[in-house]
Formats: structure tokens, C-alpha cells, sequence
């Protein structure tokens, strides 16, 4: 209740805040540019976006066998899998892999499943010191911050407050350029990622019928650790699988020009097991599922796990933009959050998140592979309306607002009777802000002319 209550203050604090406003539309107005010059070399996107369908719904519904093909295969390879029930397993298989090794320098790439298993506090715990190969993460590991967007990480913090983060840990100018500092994170990572015998990354897909992991970036870091590393270690998601390297030829322009409005990432890299001829001796896919298997069993929401987690509906999503990535309380932010985490964590304690979309359908009109967003956050609100049927408070409460508001006379009633009305339900507020009403009805601003 006192995280939920946190996110909810800070989002009514954030609604109101002009500088926040300024800094979050700058940069998803500059996503909007380069997504519709992208855009323009596309003859008929609807007609590609169905082929993304076809392909990620092809793998959903063949998940079983795709994902013991991959494993045959990688296998074959040299590498190794190893299947994770839950983020606790996937974090002890790293543990045991990391102890193995002696490595006390680990580098990790940009990856939301990375931060869906707490990847960063866990490794802290264990007194092992983490690389960021991401330059927004490396800034935001500084000054310990946590991402605001899984794209653009930094989304949140201007040039100057950037600045200001460098400067306070490193001999750096405070008048220092955008490029001066990019140049001074990039030698800070060359050094860093040169001392790490461990690399764990993500994945963007695995490849059934090859074995392959497919990982794309635009600053090559990842590449560069995953290379100077002795052990690389992977960790993907069931559904990330794919039938055949295929695929790629509609999802990867896709997921670029979704994800940063580019044609095509600067690296697309496919590796198919360890290689001593890039360093690495051992590769680990690490195959998660906490909580996929039971969003794969809801015929409808299932259709959540074909995304490609381009992250394009946060940059667009009117909300997010107002409450910022913290609000959600959950490594996925925008509208991809609002229905993987309550169906992944339990509808009891994210069911607020429903409630944060005006359903504009933009998330929807966006979406590469063209899962029904909209249609999926209301089937949320469907099943947390469901799970409230039978709860005698709830009822009662919902009962009496429809009496209020069918009635102009109880909608105007005095302030102190409606306090009364709200303390019939909740006697013991907690941790969790009581309702808070008006001065004024609206009819009586109304009368008073303070509204038009």
C-alpha cells in the first residue's frame, strides 16, 4: 500500500509540473520526427506490421516446441540453457555462475527483464561491482538512479542536470558539451568493461531452428562486452523466441524504427554459442518464465507476449507523459506495464495501473506487431472489476456512488456529509490518502461563474 500510495502522490505532483512537461515532450516529439521519416520508406507499414503479427503469433502459439528446438540446438552449439521458474531461480543460477568464475567485475546491457529479476540490487547485496555498457544507464548507475523510460533512459534529466551527475563523481567541466561527455562515458566503459570476465545481457529474440541470440544496439558496448568477457550469460524470456533467422527481415527494421525511430540499428549481432575466437569460453542462456506461462494460459491476453518491447506505445502514451516512468512501480512502463504487470504480479496490487490510460488507442495505432492494446487494458479492468464481485464493501461502495450520481441533490449535498459518506468506507485509511472533495460542487462554480 505504501509503494502504491508513493507512485500515486508523485503522479499527482508530476501532473502538475511544467519543467517535467517540457523535458519529456522534447524528447518523444523528437521520437515522433525520426519515427515518420522512417516511416516514409515504408510502402505499406500495415501490410509489414501483419507480417510481424503472423511470425510472433506463429511462435506464441508453437512456444512448446520452439523453445526445445532452440535448446537443442544452442547446445549443439557449445552453450549451455538452463530454465528459470522464477526470478529467484534466474538470480541463484547467476550467483552459482559468477562464484564459479571468481569475477568480481560484471557488465550488463540495457534490458527490462534484466530489471524485472532486480538484477542491480541483488548484485549489490552480493558486494560485486556492476559495469553499465548503456551510456543513459551508465549516468543513471552514477548518480543511482533508476531508468525512466526502457529506451530512452535519461528521458527525465536535462543537459545540465547530466552535467551535474558527472561532475560530482568525476574531474569532469561543468561546462562540458554533449559530446565531451558521451566521448568521456565511452573511454569510462572501454576501461571498465576490460576488467569484467562476466557479460549478462538480454535478448532481443532467440532462434529456434539455428540456436541463434539476436541482440541489437546502437553504441556497441554490448558487443564489446560480451567479447572481452570469458562468460557471457543470457537472459530472455520465453517468449523472445523465434521460428528461423527469417523472421528478422520484418521484425528487426521494426523494432528499430519503433524503438528510436532509426531505420536500422547501428549493430545487429547473431551468436549461436561461445566462441574463442571473440573470448568468450562459456555462453548461458538463462530461459525465464516467472509468470509468462500463466499470462500464456488467458486465450486473450496472451496476445500480450507476442511484443517486441520496441517500448514505442510509453513514447507515445499521453500518460506516461504526464506522470513519468516511476509512477508504474514496475520495470515495464506506458501501456505495456499497465497490462503485463498486474497479469504478471497479480491483479491486487497493480490494479491501479488500469485506471492510468484515457484509451486514445495511440499505444494500439502504433504497435509494430499489432497487438490490441487498448483492447487488452480493458479486458484488465474486466477481470479486477470480476475479482471484486462478491466484496461486500466494494459493492456497497459502488452502489452508492451510482445513487450519487444519479442524483443532482446528493452531488450537491454539503461537504462535511459527503467527508461522512467517504468514512463509511474507509474507516481506517492507512498508509492510503482518503478521497479528497472539492469546496465547491460543480453546479455551484457553475452559478458563480467560475466555470465556462
Amino acid at each position: 500500500m505504501g509503494e502504491k500510495s508513493t507512485a500515486f502522490e508523485q503522479a499527482c505532483q508530476l501532473s502538475f509540473d511544467e519543467e517535467h512537461w517540457q523535458k519529456i515532450n522534447y524528447s518523444t516529439s523528437c521520437y515522433e520526427r525520426n519515427y515518420a521519416k522512417s516511416l516514409a520508406h515504408y510502402r505499406n507499414i500495415e501490410l509489414e506490421k501483419q507480417r510481424a503479427y503472423k511470425y510472433r503469433n506463429r511462435s506464441i502459439l508453437n512456444l512448446e516446441k520452439l523453445l526445445v528446438d532452440f535448446e537443442t540446438h544452442f547446445t549443439d552449439n557449445g552453450g549451455t540453457v538452463l530454465w528459470a521458474r522464477h526470478a529467484d531461480d534466474a538470480l541463484q543460477m547467476i550467483d552459482d555462475i559468477i562464484a564459479k568464475s571468481g569475477a568480481r567485475f560484471v557488465a550488463r546491457s540495457n534490458s527490462s527483464v534484466l530489471d524485472e529479476i532486480g538484477l542491480n540490487n541483488h548484485l549489490k547485496k552480493k558486494s560485486i561491482d556492476l559495469v553499465e555498457t548503456n551510456i543513459g544507464r551508465f549516468i543513471l548507475n552514477v548518480g543511482r538512479m533508476a531508468p525512466y523510460h526502457p529506451m530512452f533512459t535519461t528521458i527525465n534529466l536535462s543537459k545540465e542536470e547530466i552535467n551535474g551527475v558527472l561532475t560530482e563523481h568525476f574531474k569532469l567541466k561543468s561546462s562540458s558539451t554533449s559530446r565531451q561527455m558521451v566521448n568521456f562515458i565511452r573511454y569510462q566503459l572501454s576501461q571498465q568493461i576490460a576488467d569484467c570476465n562476466v557479460s549478462i545481457t538480454g535478448a532481443n529474440f532467440l532462434i529456434a531452428d539455428t540456436g541463434g541470440v539476436v541482440i541489437t544496439e546502437n553504441e556497441g558496448n554490448i558487443l564489446n562486452a560480451t567479447n572481452t568477457s570469458k562468460i557471457n550469460i543470457v537472459v530472455a524470456g520465453i517468449a523472445k523466441v523465434i521460428t528461423s533467422a527469417e523472421d528478422l527481415s520484418v521484425l528487426l527494421p521494426l523494432l528499430s524504427m519503433h524503438a528510436q525511430g532509426q531505420r536500422m540499428a547501428t549493430i545487429n549481432s547473431i551468436t549461436y554459442g561461445p566462441s574463442l575466437m571473440q573470448g568468450d569460453e562459456n555462453m548461458i542462456v538463462i530461459l525465464l518464465d516467472n509468470g509468462r506461462t500463466r499470462v500464456l494460459v488467458d486465450e486473450k491476453q496472451r496476445q500480450i507476449m507476442s511484443c517486441i518491447h520496441c517500448e514505442a506505445c510509453a513514447s507515445v502514451c499521453p500518460v506516461y507523459k504526464n506522470i513519468g516512468g516511476y509512477a508504474y512501480n514496475s520495470p515495464y512502463m506506458g501501456p505495456l506495464g499497465i497490462i503485463m504487470t498486474p497479469l504478471k504480479e497479480g491483479t491486487k496490487k497493480y490494479q491501479h495501473l488500469a485506471s492510468a490510460c484515457s484509451l486514445c488507442r495511440r499505444c494500439t495505432e502504433i504497435c509494430p506487431v499489432g497487438i490490441p492494446l487498448d483492447n487488452l487494458i480493458l479486458e484488465n479492468r474486466h477481470i479486477i472489476a470480476n475479482e471484486q464481485v462478491g466484496d461486500p464493501k466494494a459493492e456497497a461502495l459502488f452502489k452508492t456512488m451510482i445513487r450519487h450520481c444519479k442524483s443532482r441533490k446528493r452531488l450537491d449535498c454539503p461537504l462535511w456529509l459527503k467527508k461522512i459518506e467517504v468514512k463509511r468506507f474507509f474507516p481506517k485509511s492507512g498508509s492510503e490518502p482518503l478521497p479528497q472533495f472539492a469546496p465547491k460542487s460543480f453546479s455551484q462554480m457553475w452559478k458563480d461563474g467560475e466555470v465556462i
